[in-house]
């Protein structure tokens, strides 16, 4: 192990979070960049690929849609955003749902600064509020919340089972928990092994705590635990990763006869990049989950 492995080691698990987002937002600008992962806009994820999806920032879009239709959020609701990144899905519930608050949690100051710039720019300010806190202590009174949502973040909580025990705090009685995650997949698919599945478990293991990473089915017990009810675990890796690492295939395909990319550098990111999505798609499942709070 060199002293960067071993300096990064150390840090705590939402340091290295915070570590690996701000070195993503310094690369977001950049045009390889930004080509290689196909988006411009706010969101971040991997997409929810409805019918019409033809890029990644439609379905980025349709994956802020439909959490928000799953999670029920409607006017005069109070929303616990919690992870909003860039504030993208936030953006769209305000303009399509008309929520009365949306409240966001966000441990990284480059995502906040920039998320709140545009919450700004589009006048959005009386009903988003944006936040650096953590998502495992949640700074907020009992019963807060009609809505909380986590849309590919609570993964990363140290840990995710103390977020859906403070969710489940700061939830009305009869509110509602949605979040989206990938999960390690019961049974790996053929071609998931090999020096590229032991380099995406090592950068896993960076952003992804090891008490986060189960299935599907143990997910569903653990939010069982955390004492929501009418739990639903929907596998929806169909719609999320199988047509993510297709637009992967060939958007790489392009950018490798692309004359701007014909480094060494790019050419092997590129390269590196289809062989990680690959292993992904061997690995990993993606779930999309709901819960309530009892009513009574």
């Amino acid at each position: 192990m060199d002293n960067r492995q071993l300096k990064e080691s150390k840090k705590s698990p939402e340091a290295r979070v915070r570590s690996f987002y701000e070195i993503i937002d310094r690369m977001r600008g950049t045009d390889y960049y930004t080509e290689l992962l196909g988006y411009e806009s706010l969101h971040g994820n991997y997409g929810y690929w409805a019918p019409g999806c033809s890029d990644q920032d439609a379905a980025c879009e349709a994956m802020a849609e439909e959490v928000g239709e799953r999670a029920g959020i409607t006017e005069g609701d109070r929303v616990l955003d919690a992870g909003f990144g860039y504030g993208g899905p936030a953006i769209h519930w305000a303009r399509t749902r008309k929520p009365e608050r949306i409240v966001g949690l966000n441990i990284t100051p480059s995502q906040i600064r920039v998320a709140r710039e545009h919450v700004t720019e589009l006048e959005l300010d009386k009903v988003i509020e944006l936040r650096q806190a953590s998502a495992t202590s949640l700074p907020f009174e009992d019963g807060s919340f009609d809505r909380v949502v986590a849309l590919e973040a609570s993964v990363h909580f140290h840990t995710r089972q103390t977020f859906f025990e403070e969710a489940f705090r700061v939830l009305r009685p009869g509110g509602t928990l949605t979040t989206t995650d990938p999960v390690p997949r019961e049974v790996p698919l053929p071609g998931g092994g090999g020096v590229t599945a032991r380099l995406d478990d090592w950068r896993r293991k960076r952003v992804i705590p090891d008490a986060n990473w189960y299935p599907r089915r143990v997910y569903a017990e653990r939010l069982q635990q955390a004492r929501f009810v009418d739990v639903e675990v929907r596998d929806v890796t169909d719609k999320v990763l199988e047509p993510n690492a297709a637009f992967v295939r060939e958007r790489c395909a392009t950018l490798l006869g692309d004359p701007r990319f014909t480094s060494f550098k790019h050419r092997s990111g590129i390269k590196v990049h289809l062989k990680l999505t690959a292993s992904r798609l061997a690995t990993r499942g993606y779930v999309l989950a709901t819960a309530e709070k009892p009513a009574g």
